[in-house]
């Protein structure tokens, strides 16, 4: 049985638009001046996504109210789309192995879009709410599920490098944030760029 975990924006739904409105937005109300971009927004993920809004001018003390503000209303989350393809990946992915969110957004937000999408293939869901450290996240999983091979899924070269920090394989997925080149440089164990090939993949596991 393997534990698949997933990153949640730039895997399975694309959020581009909305996640990155929503934070620069909040940078701005909480006095960072560098960013103001779509790419100052995606530097942001070329490490732990709270750790460099840190080194972007944001004082650690504002950080647990800024999770609360990255919160997107219902509205908002109508219009978030699944990535083609993906609904059929994870309902195939979920038959065998055992699936877990693990993401810098919101528990709650996740939580209710997947519910608006009807999906319920996932077994649990840790935001930064919760914990922002992926590498603390994927560790808890590690010591919940010994004995068992253990997979982080993401979209930005911040994924690669904190599932490889937490010694587990690490997936890069080629249709979401970060290009193909960004995420090589984190030498990923594999990489996929189809919903369709990331099910191949474990059907030669």
């Amino acid at each position: 049985m393997n534990i698949l975990l997933f990153d949640y924006d730039g895997v399975i739904v694309d959020s581009l638009e909305v996640f990155r409105d929503r934070v620069i937005s909040t940078c701005k109300r909480y006095g960072s001046k560098n960013i103001i971009s779509k790419e100052d927004f995606l530097t942001l993920f070329n490490g732990n996504f709270y750790e460099k809004l840190m080194e972007s001018g944001i004082p650690k003390e504002k950080i647990p109210q800024m999770i609360l503000d990255f919160q997107i209303g219902l509205d908002e989350q109508k219009n978030i789309r699944l990535f083609d393809g993906v609904k059929e990946m994870l309902e195939k992915l979920s038959r065998n192995n055992r699936l877990i969110i693990i993401t810098s957004n919101v528990t709650r937000v996740i939580e209710e879009s997947l519910k608006l999408k009807n999906m319920t293939c996932f077994e649990e869901i840790l935001g930064a709410d919760k914990e922002t450290s992926k590498v603390k996240k994927i560790k808890m999983m590690k010591s919940k599920h010994k004995g068992c091979s253990i997979y982080y899924i993401g979209d930005t070269r911040g994924d690669i490098l904190e599932g490889k920090k937490a010694g587990i394989k690490t997936i890069a997925i080629t249709w979401g944030w970060h290009s193909q080149d960004q995420l090589g440089e984190e030498q990923p164990d594999f990489m996929v760029d189809s919903p369709q090939a990331l099910v191949k993949l474990f059907e030669n596991e």
